[in-house]
């Protein structure tokens, strides 16, 4: 199975477009995206809202889109919202989900007869007011020291917008979520966290200081020591590969990579091309086409 992936396509607007293009052009069998799908700026926000012009931009634009794709080429497709995305607004898309297109938070699906994908969009706080996606790392661990963050932000979980503060210490966290989505493993698997591990070339902030997530780290650890884990698919920091040199890194037999994001105007769409074969003992994966750094 040959698969592309990316994820941040939100950078620029055509981005979706260009996924689509380089899926047909290269004739890929499946395609994942790693969550934060809707763009910056939206031309409506100003008239109806910021969390209406989401809605409008899922409905409008990014179905119309992947559903015209998919009569043509019959080709799954994986994905969540993240960080930048509005919770409320997810409910669109669970409507609109068939054999061929999947939600991948929280859940496991499919992807080969040998091979799930299992998908987490939380990441640790950020210095951002949008917390529909945050949560602390773990009790002992909230979120990266030195990293900056607002804890205080609002939430669209309920609907409507609500302000809100992350409180450090709830047992509501990445950690404990990562372990109910162990409890689900049964066989090789791919994992899909927006957040990349922590102290990695994968989550490296202009500053050099890391900022991803120790539990998922633990996760790719723990898992990939089972030998059931074979890759990891992260975004989130957009420039860690610009400023780490890489957008690669090897956690125990477990290939991680974060093909980041450019957001200069008319920067190409950034992803990463694989094929996932058949090992003597376990699958894994060969990278076909890659960004530089």
């Amino acid at each position: 199975m040959k698969v592309i992936y990316t994820s941040d396509i939100h950078a620029r607007d055509r981005h979706l477009f260009s996924l689509i293009s380089t899926a047909e052009q290269k004739g890929v069998d499946g395609i994942i995206i790693g969550g934060d799908i809707v763009p910056h700026h939206l031309p409506e926000a100003r008239r109806v809202g910021i969390v209406r012009a989401q809605a409008m931009y899922l409905r409008e634009v990014f179905l119309p889109v992947i559903q015209d794709f998919q009569k043509n080429n019959n080709i799954p497709v994986y994905f969540d919202l993240a960080n930048d995305d509005f919770i409320c607004n997810r409910k669109i898309l669970e409507d609109s989900q068939n054999e061929k297109f999947k939600l991948i938070h929280m859940e496991k699906q499919k992807l080969t007869d040998d091979v799930d994908i299992i998908g987490y969009m939380n990441v640790p706080p950020t210095p951002f007011q949008r917390k529909d996606w945050e949560k602390p790392d773990s009790v002992e661990f909230s979120y990266a020291k030195g990293k900056l963050v607002f804890l205080k932000g609002y939430t669209t979980v309920n609907g409507e917008v609500e302000e809100i503060v992350i409180d450090l210490m709830s047992s509501d966290n990445i950690e404990n979520d990562l372990g109910k989505l162990s409890d689900r493993i049964e066989k090789p698997f791919i994992f899909v966290s927006h957040s990349p591990p922590y102290d990695t070339p994968l989550d490296i902030l202009y500053n050099g200081l890391p900022a991803g997530s120790l539990s998922v780290r633990k996760f790719i650890e723990k898992w990939s020591e089972k030998g059931l884990l074979i890759a990891s698919l992260h975004g989130h920091i957009h420039e860690s590969p610009k400023r780490s040199g890489s957008i690669y890194t090897q956690i125990g037999n477990a290939l991680c990579i974060n093909p980041g994001q450019n957001d200069r105007a008319y920067a190409p769409l950034r992803h990463v091309i694989f094929e996932i074969l058949k090992g003597e003992t376990t699958p894994f994966i060969r990278i076909i086409e890659a960004p530089e750094t």
